[in-house]
């Protein structure tokens, strides 16, 4: 009961929040409502769960977070400097104002591939850890 409580909790706070931070946590919420079934199979849960949290930990720490802006009285021109929270500086677009649209590609491109290769690499340490276990269960000799 406390799983289902949870999942709802996370979408219900996902929904509220959604122009702010909900995001996540209702990504979240959403895949643990569809795998719950799947919750005792750890071959088929963990892998994904796992691998959409470490995406969205990737997305948010490289994500353009904050930005400061510097301008001129004289020649009217501006310019935008915006830093991840992990210090990765993202360049202004042409209008000195914001930031580049393909950052925010880049960035979502990068977690989506941090979170298959972390499900990939929970999923074969599951494989490798489950095989290893079988093999301990055998008789020896056969």
């Amino acid at each position: 009961m406390g799983y289902w409580a949870t999942s709802i909790a996370l979408i219900a706070f996902g929904t509220l929040g959604l122009m702010t931070i909900g995001l996540p946590f209702l990504m979240i919420g959403v895949a643990m409502l569809l795998l719950g079934r799947f919750r005792n199979r750890s071959l088929v849960y963990w892998p994904i769960m796992l691998g959409l949290i470490a995406g969205n930990i990737a997305f948010w720490l490289t994500v353009p977070f904050y930005c400061s802006a510097s301008s001129t009285v004289v020649g009217g021109s501006s310019a935008a400097t915006c830093s991840s929270l992990i210090g990765i500086p993202w360049p202004d677009d042409a209008t000195g104002m914001n930031v580049t649209p393909a950052a925010f590609g880049i960035v979502s491109s990068f977690a989506i591939v941090v979170g298959i290769v972390t499900a990939v690499v929970v999923l074969s340490w599951l494989w490798i850890d489950r095989e290893r276990t079988a093999g301990r269960r055998q008789a020896p000799g056969g």
